[in-house]
């Protein structure tokens, strides 16, 4: 081929490239605005859902905190009652005290007094040997402490034990214990 065939064959490509590269440079503006448009619509999809997830959490974090007021309250509450039922509690426990302060000394009265009566009972019995020297029988005397207490000594002699007493007495286990005692010695000693 001759040297301007191959200018001819070289302008002809030239051309049909230069028709070519504008078609191709809009599909490529196409596929730009078509790749920009994806983009913003995969953007706005993924906002959309952004904001969703912030709503759900929201909402979460709004029922956490009203079931966490909700327990505050009830355990509140609560703490309340406990403190009431604890006072009440004490209260009971001192009235308690003072019952059982007033039975002891009660009880140390009866003794004092069960012992002035021994006492008592020696002397005159003492008088009355010297002034009258038969020997008779003394009927057994029915102690001061067994008037005073008569269903306990009821359910002793019927056998129950000292809590099955001091239950139905409504007394302290101690307390049917020092009155058993306390009636024993006065027997012995009269």
């Amino acid at each position: 081929m001759q040297p301007w065939g191959y200018i001819v064959l070289v302008g002809a490509v030239t051309i049909v490239y230069a028709l070519i590269m504008p078609a191709r440079a809009r599909e490529g503006k196409k596929t730009e605005q078509q790749s920009l448009k994806e983009t913003e619509a995969a953007l706005e999809l993924y906002m959309a859902d952004m904001e969703r997830e912030n709503e759900e959490l929201v909402q979460l974090v709004s029922s956490i905190k009203q079931q966490s007021q909700s327990n505050q309250a009830t355990l509140t509450e609560q703490i309340m009652d406990l403190q009431g039922a604890l006072s009440e509690q004490q209260e009971h426990s001192k009235q308690l005290e003072a019952r059982m302060n007033e039975e002891a000394e009660t009880l140390r009265q009866l003794a004092a007094s069960l012992e002035n009566q021994a006492n008592i009972q020696t002397t005159v019995a003492n008088d009355v040997e010297h002034v009258v020297a038969p020997p008779e029988i003394k009927p057994k005397p029915v102690s001061s402490i067994k008037l005073r207490y008569p269903r306990l000594f009821e359910l002793h002699e019927e056998g129950k034990s000292i809590d099955s007493i001091a239950k139905t007495a409504g007394l302290q286990r101690g307390e049917v214990q020092l009155i058993l005692q306390l009636a024993k010695q006065e027997e012995s000693i009269g």
